[in-house]
């Protein structure tokens, strides 16, 4: 098998994942990715995609998924993995997998500590990470041109953490599939991104950022007549002059839209697992301002915004009188926002109270740009927003939300309880109710959303009272 080459690389922690603590559960701090140290050529091989495939040969490759997948439902650690196989499967740019190789694919636990340090990956990125992890002879090399040059003996790899277990699961479809404790294929720029973003200079330390918002059944109603209206900046941070992907009317549009999600009013299509009711979609009685669009050019602030939070900081001068997104024209870091809680900074005028974009996510990109169109409604900064607003992801804890165990999830009872992020519009049951792949803080494509709960309405209240409270109170209409 394969295997990978030197293990000396600083893994910084980045800075968010919302989920590190609360009033009242204080969360163990999980190790940063073990990922195996490629050589990655600048050049990379070129291989056969499904969009190349002819009408009659498609199906026999996703048959080729399908048994895969099949293997991986005999063990208990790799449920993730599969959902991620299945996802890829249909992708016009998925890899055709030829028999005869290798596949390493992560556990369970490989997966939560990549969700730890990575927040909202661009989904589309996985079908590289596909290509990564197929090895089509067996060899160093695998189907994308990444090589492994060094060993650390029959049942391990090296990675940046030092050697981790490779464990075979069997063979299907002609591919031995391996049940890896590291990751073997992370694309290049999520490789990047873990191995360069840095923490927030204000961050409270994780043993100390305690919320003064417990679980959302313990928190008051919000007066019906109350309303915030938050003064809200928008900085557009591109590569050069001449580059008008997101202009100022596109701004605003995408503004509309997150007001149209935060009162409750996004379209919703009917899905054939969907019951006769709407999915949960309640009126936060919250909305964005527009106060100033900043569209800048900051050839730094575009590529490196997500790794480098610091460089962002000159646009949010006065944080505590705003709510200030930023948008990442281009990304190098593979995700699509990320953004902290109010109660995970120690300053309420801190700079980094600001919600970051990749415009990959924003509002009609993707439709102008010919990108990914599962992305492009602009939920993407609705999701981050509800970071920004004090929300954690529908999947925070796993299935151990409301378990014996004390942990406490989402904070939110009306949200059912996901054990990994889904990335498809479809009726699972993860934790034995179904997903909650309506709400805006799940990661599923934009179709699929429709709206936030009561529960994630009065935490979103509390954490602005509490935490940032000079803008709340700027913002308060009774």
């Amino acid at each position: 098998m394969p295997m990978t080459c030197h293990a000396s690389v600083s893994l910084a922690l980045l800075w968010l994942r919302a989920s590190l603590t609360d009033a009242l559960f204080m969360r163990v701090p999980i190790e940063s990715p073990n990922q195996a140290e490629h050589d990655r050529p600048h050049r990379r091989s070129m291989y056969k995609r499904v969009a190349d495939l002819q009408a009659g040969d498609i199906e026999l490759h996703k048959e080729a998924y399908r048994r895969i997948g099949q293997l991986l439902d005999l063990a208990t650690s790799m449920p993730h993995s599969k959902h991620i196989l299945h996802f890829v499967m249909s992708h016009p740019e998925a890899p055709v997998l030829p028999p005869g190789g290798c596949m390493y694919l992560p556990s369970d636990t490989a997966w939560a500590s990549f969700y730890e340090h990575l927040e909202h990956p661009f989904p589309a990125l996985f079908v590289e990470m596909v290509a990564n992890s197929y090895y089509p002879s067996c060899n160093d090399t695998s189907l994308s041109g990444l090589k492994l040059p060094s060993s650390c003996g029959a049942e391990a790899m090296r990675g940046s953490r030092g050697c981790f277990k490779v464990t075979s699961l069997g063979s299907a479809a002609g591919i031995e599939v391996f049940e890896t404790a590291g990751h073997v294929g992370l694309p290049d720029k999520w490789s990047y991104h873990i191995e360069h973003a840095t923490a927030p200079r204000s961050r409270v330390p994780q043993t100390g950022a305690v919320s003064k918002c417990g679980m959302s059944g313990e928190l008051p109603q919000v007066p019906q007549a109350a309303r915030l209206v938050i003064p809200t900046r928008y900085v557009v941070c591109r590569m050069s002059d001449d580059d008008d992907s997101v202009t100022e009317q596109h701004v605003r549009e995408q503004n509309r839209w997150a007001n149209e999600a935060l009162s409750g009013l996004s379209p919703w299509a009917r899905t054939d697992f969907d019951g006769d009711e709407r999915p949960a979609s309640a009126d936060m009685q919250i909305s964005f301002e527009l106060s100033d669009i900043s569209i800048v050019t900051d050839s730094q602030c575009a590529k490196h915004g997500f790794t480098k939070p610091w460089l962002l900081h000159k646009y949010n001068q006065n944080a505590s009188q705003h709510f200030t997104f930023v948008i990442i024209a281009n990304d190098q870091s593979g995700v699509m926002g990320q953004s902290l809680l109010p109660h995970q900074l120690s300053e309420e005028d801190s700079p980094e109270h600001m919600v970051v974009v990749s415009t990959e996510g924003f509002r009609g990109h993707a439709g102008r740009n010919r990108g990914d169109m599962r992305y492009d409604e602009g939920d993407a900064l609705v999701h981050e927003a509800g970071h920004g607003l004090g929300l954690y992801h529908t999947f925070e804890g796993s299935c151990a939300n409301r378990g014996a165990n004390g942990g406490r999830g989402d904070f939110i009872e009306d949200t059912s309880d996901e054990a990994m992020p889904h990335y498809e519009c479809a009726l699972t049951r993860s934790c034995g109710k179904a997903d909650p792949v309506h709400n805006f803080m799940a990661y599923s494509p934009d179709s699929c959303k429709v709206g936030f709960t009561e529960g994630q309405k009065r935490r979103a209240w509390c954490e602005l009272e509490h935490h940032r409270a000079a803008l709340y109170q700027r913002s308060l209409r009774k």
